[in-house]
């Protein structure tokens, strides 16, 4: 078998990540980034050479074998993987979504133990967004090895931090359990961009936050109807654990194929065969791409600072409904565990926008500026009326506008061109940390010099009118196919 040049492998380095053998053989790539360009490599799954496709040279060899049975067991082992990765996070964000939005209900249930205002326990939804801050800050380090050695740790650490928070007898003890789990839970935010990312990554990442927001509607009525039977509500939490622990050891196995995922987005084509190369070779990088964008749009660290700030108010409306919802039931008369039971219902409409999403994305509906309209109806209703029924309906109404906002930011983010997918990663989790720790203080802050009811009216809609007019289609604004409206990597605004 002739071996293909580096060049003309390069060429035949498909969307999909895969490459095109002069036998009609498929070879896995995976990315080993080494900085932030890294190296391509194709391994051929059975046997023991490695052949570089991007890099120098060549390293080893390859056995002789039928194109057939080496295009079959890449195909098989391609799909392995991928269906690791999709259980790997299907479990990861499915604890997260339990977790995390249990932890309005469990603020109340904690100040109640402890004879405290729920105000005054604000620390413990801070806790994830210090996490989210601190795992933000080291992401590219983080994910330098891999996302897996990240999947495993932030398995555990969730696991361990639930399990205190669950039992935590004294303040000290839950603000211990609280920091673990927020690490954790912060981690699993860091790893699930790095394992989807690619050119359907808004798609992708709403299929995957919509497990979070499934299962996250069983956390608050479990709370609430263990606590209604007598026992500490905060005990569901324990639920989580075992969840936890089978990802852990999940990402501790080794495949039996390459480790590492495939880096979704394809490499550069060698620059003798891109057009216009040589009359611009001689001249160097346009100015666009010594900035880090393209001539049809802004440089990247621009798109990276607008993509970075949309994030923050997204999660920002988000958490401000998490954290403050049951408090904001408990004002319209409803007892401790029916106001947690019903602060499901921005958990339902949560889901039930994200399951939606990847439709309306795929037929290029402008989800955003549309969300932003229903999340400050919603807030509306939350705000100026005093019974359960409309508060809830109005929880309702702002889950299902809000739920879009989180993937399709951060998808917008992990394609900025030019930016490492462990950057943007690592990005986005501080954006997210930024909100939570943010947000849901502000809201606290303004609920005790205000009320609560005031406080959402003079926080959310703001935020949604800033989050719609930086989000809305530009006129003559080329847009990538499923982010209509998100201003893809091709065009758009400055968000």
């Amino acid at each position: 078998m002739r071996r293909l040049g580096r060049t003309t492998e390069a060429v035949l380095l498909g969307m999909d990540g895969t490459l095109l053998d002069s036998g009609a053989s498929v070879e896995r790539t995976r990315p080993a980034r080494a900085g932030e360009h890294g190296t391509w490599w194709t391994e051929d799954p059975g046997t023991s050479g490695t052949r570089r496709a991007g890099g120098a040279g060549t390293s080893g060899t390859r056995q002789e074998e039928p194109a057939a049975a080496r295009e079959g067991a890449s195909a098989r082992d391609g799909a392995a993987q991928e269906r690791r990765v999709v259980r790997q996070v299907g479990f990861a964000q499915a604890a997260l979504g339990f977790t995390v939005n249990s932890l309005g209900a469990c603020l109340v249930l904690l100040a109640r133990d402890l004879g405290a205002h729920p105000g005054e326990l604000a620390w413990l939804s801070s806790s994830f967004g210090a996490g989210l801050l601190a795992v933000g800050a080291a992401g590219p380090l983080m994910l330098r090895p891999g996302p897996r050695p990240v999947l495993l740790s932030a398995a555990l650490v969730a696991a361990a931090g639930a399990a205190l928070l669950a039992v935590a007898p004294v303040a000290a003890a839950a603000a211990a359990g609280a920091l673990l789990l927020g690490l954790g839970a912060a981690g699993l935010v860091l790893v699930t961009p790095a394992l989807l990312h690619g050119p359907d990554a808004a798609a992708r990442l709403a299929r995957a936050n919509a497990a979070a927001s499934v299962s996250a509607l069983l956390g608050p009525p479990a709370i609430g109807a263990l606590d209604a039977a007598g026992a500490n509500g905060r005990l569901v939490l324990l639920l989580a654990v075992p969840p936890l622990l089978f990802l852990a050891a999940d990402a501790r196995a080794r495949p039996a194929a390459a480790s590492g995922v495939r880096d979704r987005r394809p490499p550069a084509a060698p620059r003798s065969l891109r057009p216009g190369a040589d009359a611009a070779g001689a001249r160097g990088p346009s100015p666009a791409a010594r900035r880090g964008g393209d001539a049809s749009g802004p440089p990247a660290g621009w798109r990276t600072a607008g993509t970075w700030a949309a994030i923050v108010v997204a999660v920002s409306m988000e958490f401000c409904f998490t954290i403050w919802a049951t408090a904001r039931l408990q004002e319209t008369g409803l007892t401790t565990a029916a106001a947690a039971a019903t602060a499901t219902a921005f958990l339902a409409g949560m889901a039930a926008g994200r399951l939606v999403a990847p439709r309306l994305l795929a037929r290029e509906v402008p989800v955003v500026p549309l969300g932003c309209g229903l999340a400050a109806a919603g807030t509306l209703l939350v705000a100026v009326t005093g019974a359960p029924a409309p508060v809830t309906a109005g929880l309702l109404v702002a889950g299902l506008g809000i739920a879009p906002f989180y993937p399709v930011t951060l998808a917008r983010l992990v394609q900025v061109p030019g930016l490492p997918a462990a950057r943007s990663a690592a990005y986005g989790a501080l954006a997210s940390g930024t909100a939570i720790l943010a947000a849901p203080a502000a809201l606290a802050a303004l609920g005790a010099a205000l009320d609560l009811r005031t406080a959402f009216l003079v926080t959310v809609p703001p935020l949604a009118a800033v989050l719609a007019a930086a989000s809305w289609p530009r006129g003559g604004a080329r847009t990538r196919p499923g982010l209509h409206g998100e201003a893809g990597a091709s065009g758009g605004g400055p968000v």
